[in-house]
Parts: structure tokens; C-alpha cells; sequence
């Protein structure tokens, strides 16, 4: 018998088979990162916090100067912004987001020494006693490796863009032994406008694996291993739900939810400006971490609960240790001070442990003043609006709603706080988008487009334009002929008075028989009125309509007057378009653009007027 030939096809390893294996393989690789992350943060608190401090608070006692031992906390946070601004200029590495690595406008070439560099300069940051998390370096770390096997393989950026998605789930995952959380972080934020079916298997597995691993080297608790390594980070009481005359409660929890979120933001991007292009944007780059150090031991002596993670903080909330109104609203404005101050100072950590903190409190907060205003319904403690609370502030402020509900249902392992928290998060998370501030982690489905880039520069000619009075048989045919997914519907003058696309075909026919629907117009069955843009708006604003509704093109207009056509947007060019022009910026100056080229799309002629319905 003879053996299978090294080229069979048969031994052939396929695509799909290949990213699982590498899925497979970034979970792995997350799992051993985060364990290592976890005992590296406690290492370096016992180093700045337990072992200096300490000895200095002791030094002080034993030499009866005790107004120094009381300002000894400062040195913690002061040492570690020396540290975080040594490392910025001794090993400068870029301080990427989950979103700027999802969305990056040019294509991302990350290095292998990024990850650990990231790593030690988080558990520095939180050793020191920066307001900030674990999980975003756990996430963004695994959405690197990701990257790295995708590229280092040669595979194509959507399949590396998919790694990058399966290695963040995996990292929030094994962060918070939350798969089924990090699994849908991972399609809320990485893979909002590529999602298909295909890519959950990849995302699942690498989630999965790293949770696996995780549970093996750090336990089977729900949440992180801080501040010692061997006792859990905070432990969630059951939740009861005593009547559900409570619901409507939260939704006012989830009204306050979504204004402390909103809060969160602006004070990021604040104290962002404030650091990078505002007054203080000229001291030295290694210098603002040790002002943001010393800011925050000074405030810390004052609020040293608002310091650090802040876990320990959460778990003496949700166990019903007593807090007066006063001391939670001065937790609430000192962690979204403190928080901003890390953040814009240079301190590397996240903000999903800041939003789960602001939450608690809030929800704390809320649930005494209910509490007090109304003493005779039996209400649940506020413990229990604090759980709430934590979900509808965390999907408020990254923008993902399914991550925070299913994060809160894992963590509980209790199903009774699914009602409270969808009622809760919904509305936090309706109402902030309507208000639109600015997003902590912004999604990729808001992709930002290359600047300067117009509508005028991307736009084609109307495909097909089909009179108000065709005859929807007559219209098929013709949608069919030329191929085309939607046609604009026009007048006898050629203004625009609507779009018919083959949903709407489908539509027709699913209320009515076959024969009603042929003796039916176009004009009947079309939609009015319709989005439009004009041609010289940019493309970052006017491709977001397509993006949010689902759009495959938008009519373009004439500024002067709107019922005049002179184009289409079309998405898939527009993507097009951007990533030709990702390319140019990256070869920028050696490559410029060649001339009848515009933004790496060969120009087409616009016409002045709408081709005439054939």
C-alpha cells in the first residue's frame, strides 16, 4: 500500500483549520500572560506599597516623626510615575487601545518586546497605586499576540483583524474567568462591522482556552486575583429580587448610570488635553507620570479608598459594609479624578475596573437614598443595586451592553439579576448614545476614515434610475440586469423622490400575492424620504449613516439643490478607499500619489446631471 504523498491534499492543512489552530494558540498564550500579569502586580504592590511604605511608616514611628510616617503613602504613587517615565524613555513602546488596534487607520506592525513591555509598565502602574485596572492590558496584550501570529503567517488583515478579536476575548476571559463575556467584548468592539458566523468558532476557542488556563494557574474565582494572589479579589453575594415593583427602580439607576459614565468620559478626555496639547503639554514626557504621582498620593491621603483597583473597595460594599452618603459621593468624584489623572498623566491600565467601582458606589448610593424614600416597600439591600449598578456604568462607558450584562451574569453565576440588570443597562446605554459623549473604548464600527477625504473624491455615478410610474415587474428586470442591489427612484425631471432596494421588493411580495404586487409602481412600494449626502462632505461624517442603518450606498446630492443627484456612496468603495489610502500614508513621501489617481481609487467621471433611466 503505498503511503500518501507529502503534496496530497488530504494532509493539506485548510484556512479555517489554520485560524483555529492559531485561535487555539492565542488563548494559550493569553492564559500564561495573564497569570503571569496577576503575580507580577502583586509582586510590584509588595515592592512600592507593602515594603517601602511599610518601612518608612516604621522608621518614622520609631523616631517620633509621625507627621512624615502619615505622608509616606505618597512615595508609592510618586516611585512609580518615576519608574512608568524612565521606562517611556529608556524602552518606549506605544500605549495602544483595544480600539486604535481594531480600527487603526494605517495597517498595524506590532513587535514581539510590546507585550511584555505593556505588561511590566501595568503592573508598575497598578503596584504604584494608579486608579486604574488590570483587564485592558490583559485584553489589549492578547489582542497583540494575536496580530503577531496573524502577520508573522502572512495571512490577510481581515484574518489577522480576527486573531486580534479572539485574543482580546480571550484576554477579558482569563482576566475575569468570564468566556462568554469576553466572547462578546470581542464582537461588540473588534469585530462590530466584520462579524460573521464563521469568526465565533475562532473567538470562542481562544476564549475558552484561556479561561481554561487561567482557571488552572490563578482559580476557579470570577474575578482577579488582587491585591494578595491567593485570596480572590472580591466575592458577589446572591442576589434576590423582592418584588418586581423594583424594576422601574433601576431604570432611574440606569438614568444615573448613564450621566456618571457620560461624566467618566469628559474627564478623561479632559485631563487627556490638560497633559497632551494643553498647558502642561510642553514639560518632558517622563516627567508627567511622576506629577500624575504625586497628585495622586495627594489626593489618596484624603481618599485612599478612591487609590489602586479598588476591588477590595467593591467587595466591602457588595458585603453590606455600612457607608454613609457623604463617603460614596466622595468615592464617586475621587476615582473619576483620581482615574482621569492616571490615564492622562501616562499610567498604563484600564478603565473597566474604574467603571465597575464608579458602579458599585452609585448603585450603593441609590439604593440607601430608595431605601429611605420609601420605607414601606420591601426593597432589596444596597448591595444589590450596587451589582446593578456596576453592569449599567460598564455598558455605558465602553459601549458594550452584552458584554456588561453577561460579564455581571457570570460573575454572580445567579440568573435572578438578568431582569434588574437589561433594565438597567438598556437605558444607560439608550441614553448615552443619544447624547453621543465621547466613547472610552470606541467601537469599530465607528472607524474613523482618513482625514481629509471627501465624498466627491469616492463617490460613483448612479448605477440605475427608474421613473416614480415603473412597474414593479418592469423594475426587477431591470435591478436584475444591471446587477444592482437598490435603484434611486426620480420624477419626469430626474429629482430624486425615493430608493427601492430588493428588501422592499421582498417586503411587497411577503404582504401581497404575486399579482397585486406586479400591478403595484415603483412610487408605491419605495422608501421617502431618503438620507443623502453632499459632495463635499467628508467621508468620516457622511459614512457614518451607512455604517449605523446597514447601508450598502447613499444618494448623493447637490448642496444647492437637494433633489438634484450627482452620485452614490457606496460602502464597500469607501472601505476601499480607506485602506488604499492607509497604504499611501504608511509610503508617504516615497510613494506619492500618482496623478488621476485620487486617494488610490483610479477617478471616474461625475457627471453633472444622473444618467437617464434606460
Amino acid at each position: 500500500m503505498n503511503s500518501a504523498s507529502v503534496a496530497d491534499p488530504r494532509l493539506r492543512l485548510s484556512s479555517e483549520n489554520l485560524l483555529l489552530l492559531l485561535a487555539a494558540a492565542a488563548g494559550l498564550g493569553t492564559g500564561l500572560l495573564v497569570i503571569g500579569f496577576r503575580y507580577l502586580i502583586g509582586w510590584c504592590r509588595y515592592l512600592l506599597q507593602d515594603t517601602l511604605v511599610d518601612s518608612i511608616v516604621r522608621a518614622a514611628q520609631q523616631h517620633g516623626l509621625l507627621l512624615l510616617g502619615s505622608w509616606a503613602t505618597i512615595l508609592a504613587p510618586l516611585l512609580g510615575g518615576l519608574l512608568i517615565g524612565t521606562l517611556g524613555v529608556v524602552l518606549p513602546f506605544p500605549n495602544l487601545s483595544l480600539s486604535s488596534l481594531v480600527s487603526a487607520n494605517r495597517p498595524l506592525a506590532p513587535r514581539p518586546e510590546w507585550i511584555p513591555l505593556k505588561l511590566v509598565a501595568a503592573a508598575v502602574s497598578l503596584g504604584a497605586g494608579a486608579a486604574l485596572g488590570p483587564e485592558a492590558p490583559s485584553v489589549e496584550s492578547g489582542a497583540l499576540l494575536g496580530c503577531l501570529l496573524g502577520q508573522n503567517l502572512r495571512l490577510a488583515r481581515e484574518r489577522v483583524q480576527l486573531l486580534m478579536a479572539a485574543g482580546a476575548a480571550a484576554g477579558l476571559a482569563a482576566g475575569f474567568n468570564a468566556p462568554i463575556a469576553g466572547v462578546f467584548l470581542a464582537l461588540e468592539l473588534a469585530l462590530a462591522r466584520t462579524f460573521t458566523t464563521s469568526a465565533v468558532s475562532v473567538v470562542v476557542l481562544a476564549a475558552v482556552v484561556s479561561a481554561l488556563i487561567a482557571q488552572v494557574g490563578l482559580g476557579a474565582q470570577p474575578a482577579f486575583l488582587l491585591p494578595t494572589i491567593t485570596q480572590p479579589a472580591f466575592v458577589l453575594p446572591a442576589y434576590e429580587l423582592h418584588s418586581l415593583l423594583e424594576v422601574p427602580l433601576y431604570l432611574g439607576l440606569g438614568l444615573l448610570a448613564s450621566l456618571v459614565s457620560i461624566a467618566f468620559g469628559y474627564a478623561l478626555e479632559w485631563v487627556k488635553h490638560l497633559f497632551g496639547s494643553g498647558p502642561l503639554a510642553a514639560w518632558p514626557a517622563w516627567s508627567k507620570p511622576i506629577l500624575g504621582g504625586g497628585i495622586l498620593g495627594c489626593v489618596g491621603l484624603g481618599i485612599p479608598l478612591a487609590l489602586g483597583v479598588g476591588y477590595e473597595t467593591i467587595e466591602s460594599i457588595l458585603q453590606g459594609v455600612p457607608f454613609s452618603l457623604g463617603q460614596l459621593s466622595l468615592l464617586l468624584l475621587g476615582k473619576v479624578f483620581l482615574s482621569a489623572v492616571s490615564v492622562g498623566s501616562g499610567f498604563v491600565g484600564g478603565t473597566f475596573a474604574p467603571a465597575l467601582f464608579l458602579g458599585a458606589v452609585l448603585g450603593a448610593g441609590y439604593g440607601q437614598v430608595v431605601g429611605k424614600a420609601l420605607p414601606a416597600i420591601a426593597l432589596s439591600p444596597p448591595a444589590a443595586y450596587a451589582m446593578v449598578g456596576m453592569g449599567a456604568v460598564l455598558a455605558a462607558s465602553v459601549r458594550a451592553p452584552l458584554t456588561a450584562i453577561l460579564l455581571l451574569f457570570e460573575m454572580t453565576r445567579d440568573y435572578h439579576i438578568a431582569l434588574p440588570v437589561m433594565a438597567a443597562v438598556g437605558l444607560s446605554i439608550w441614553l448615552t448614545e443619544q447624547l453621543h459623549p465621547p466613547a472610552i473604548y470606541p467601537s469599530a464600527r465607528r472607524r474613523q476614515e482618513p482625514k481629509g477625504l471627501t465624498v466627491q473624491e469616492v463617490m460613483v455615478p448612479p448605477s440605475l434610475l427608474l421613473p416614480q410610474d415603473t412597474p414593479l415587474r418592469e423594475a426587477l428586470e431591470r435591478l436584475l440586469q444591471q446587477k444592482c442591489h437598490s435603484a434611486l427612484v426620480v420624477d419626469r425631471q430626474e429629482r430624486l423622490r425615493g430608493i427601492l432596494t430588493l428588501e422592499d421588493l421582498e417586503r411587497a411580495l411577503a404582504h401581497r400575492g404575486a399579482g397585486e404586487v406586479a400591478e403595484l409602481t415603483v412610487e408605491q412600494v419605495s422608501q421617502s424620504p431618503v438620507l443623502t449626502t453632499f459632495p463635499d462632505e467628508a467621508v468620516a461624517v457622511a459614512a457614518e449613516p451607512l455604517y449605523e442603518y446597514d447601508l450598502r450606498q447613499l444618494p448623493v446630492v447637490s448642496r444647492e439643490d437637494p433633489e438634484h443627484v450627482v452620485g452614490l456612496l457606496d460602502r464597500e468603495r469607501v472601505l476601499l478607499s480607506q485602506e488604499i489610502e492607509s497604504v499611501r500614508q504608511v509610503l508617504e513621501p516615497e510613494v506619492p500619489a500618482p496623478g488621476g489617481v485620487e486617494n488610490g481609487i483610479p477617478a471616474q467621471p461625475t457627471p453633472s446631471s444622473p444618467a437617464p433611466a434606460e
